[in-house]
């Protein structure tokens, strides 16, 4: 585990992830409606603004997951484990459901030689977002279990 003060790394992370990708959509919106489309799209800068989405949030997500709570104790761990085998379970659940999915689009749209590549496109861009469903449930779980225990303590 990482130490709690990579939160605030992991957070700057994702905050410029968020500028990034509200500067790409609007480059995407500007180039497809008030740009001629005569002039074609401008496809690089959108490009390489994504892909530094896609970086910033899956760095910092993981910096965010790993890093300890500011009292890391053994009832923590234990909610820690049981966010995880929670997600896990959640993530086979979706990435069963794009599978079929992404099968049913294949055989509609007879697209046989795009299918694997988008399939596998998808399970790694579907990493970071594991990572996400963790840090959720776990800090969904902790809420809870807090909340929980400031009610017996009343």
């Amino acid at each position: 585990m990482l130490p709690h003060s990579w939160k605030i790394v992991g957070r700057v992370l994702l905050a410029l992830c968020l500028l990034l990708f509200v500067s790409c959509f609007r480059a995407v919106v500007h180039d497809m409606f008030l740009v001629n489309s005569a002039q074609g799209y401008d496809s690089f800068g959108a490009g390489w603004a994504s892909s530094l989405v896609v970086i910033f949030f899956s760095i910092g997500v993981v910096l965010l997951a790993f890093s300890q709570e500011y009292r890391e104790d053994e009832r923590i761990i234990h909610i820690r484990q049981q966010a995880l085998a929670r997600t896990v379970i959640l993530y086979i659940i979706v990435m069963a459901l794009n599978l079929i999915a992404n099968l049913v689009l294949v055989r509609m749209l007879s697209q046989d030689s795009l299918g694997p590549v988008m399939m596998v496109k998808r399970a790694f861009l579907c990493v970071p977002a594991f990572i996400l469903y963790y840090q959720l449930i776990f800090k969904l779980s902790l809420w809870s279990e807090n909340k929980k225990l400031s009610r017996d303590e009343e």
